[in-house]
């Protein structure tokens, strides 16, 4: 079934008739503004520092990372290996710090009508986060693609840390400094490669990167994800629906040309991570607008050229204010913006 949305909005050939107002408006999902947690005496900074990814242990994390993906599967589950895995995630819902992530598609497909004025594409505010940051590291290789062993997408085309937290990874050997320039070519190089670029605050990465207590609101990430390795795309497909919805789009999600659509399945072949694409009773694709993000797996899947990246609801500024009024983040790495 066409959610409502698509049945009013999005004309069969996929074209956006007007924006999704009310996805924009009910986006924040109510979580609870971040608050460091006390340093305490130190101890478990401490630890974190000592246990933490460093380039001398980092075929160990990688074994670590494996077993975390491979207990994806726990999540669909009732019981108390669930409980426990969603625990060590620090995906309870009860927790003062969530997990969220921001879906920014780097190659979108805008009308030829709307190219005479400016459009601003998610690509626009991930240059324009890295141009006002004033530290950027760049990991060396990708953790989830280096512990997949991927062999479809380079392993150093890997995440960038925003801020100054990003000296901690430096410091650890997994990453180095770059320019803005540098930071801006693996942007550019992800999207030519197809990537999808997430913005991620994950509570549970500050013990890979062994960041202190009251240093968790300086840190975001801006990940290039392949679908196959993914770790976040991965949880997500084995997630409750209140866990997929920590991951938000830009606005921009995936709209059918029903006209172009052979209903041979394509996009479904590799699950959506939303779980929003399905072939429907006319049998052709349809995606429900309530739950896309916009990654773009299904377009690059579809032979027929029957799905794009298009704008379907309004978008907010700048990357920071997507995680303060979303996400309910107050992350110091913005305080200078």
């Amino acid at each position: 079934m066409r959610d409502q949305y698509s049945r009013q909005y999005i004309d069969d050939h996929g074209n956006v008739l007007a924006f999704n107002e009310e996805r924009f408006k009910n986006s924040h999902m109510g979580y609870k503004k971040f608050e460091n947690r006390p340093n305490g005496l130190g101890v478990f900074n401490f630890l974190k520092s000592h246990v933490c990814a460093h380039d001398w242990n980092w075929k160990i994390v990688l074994k670590v990372f494996k077993v975390i993906v491979a207990g994806s599967k726990w999540m669909r589950k009732e019981g108390l290996k669930s409980k426990i895995y969603k625990k060590a995630m620090m995906f309870s819902p009860d927790e003062e710090r969530n997990t969220t992530g921001l879906v920014m598609p780097l190659n979108v497909d805008i009308d030829m009508t709307e190219m005479g004025q400016k459009t601003v594409v998610p690509m626009d505010l991930v240059k324009e986060a890295l141009a006002k940051a004033d530290y950027i590291a760049g990991m060396n290789k990708c953790l989830c693609r280096d512990a997949q062993n991927c062999t479809e997408y380079p392993h150093d085309l890997a995440c960038l840390f925003i801020g100054k937290i990003g000296e901690q990874v430096v410091k650890n050997g997994l990453a180095r400094e770059l320019t803005y320039e540098e930071a801006c070519a693996r942007v550019d190089k992800a999207a030519e490669y197809g990537l999808t670029c997430q913005s991620l605050w994950v509570e549970v990465e500050q013990l890979i990167w062994g960041i202190r207590n009251d240093d968790m609101d300086r840190f975001l990430e801006i990940c290039f994800c392949c679908e196959c390795c993914c770790v976040a795309m991965n949880l997500s497909r084995n997630a409750s629906r209140e866990i997929k919805s920590r991951f938000h789009p830009t606005g921009w999600t995936a709209v059918p040309d029903r006209s172009k659509c052979i209903g041979c399945g394509e996009c479904v072949s590799v699950r959506c991570p939303q779980d929003a694409l399905s072939i429907g009773e006319e049998g052709v694709v349809e995606i429900n607008q309530d739950y896309c993000v916009g990654c773009g797996i299904c377009k690059a899947k579809c032979k027929q050229g029957a799905i794009s990246i298009k704008q379907t609801m309004p978008m907010r500024g700048s990357i920071e204010e997507y995680f303060r009024e979303d996400f309910s983040l107050h992350l110091r790495s913005f305080d200078k913006y």
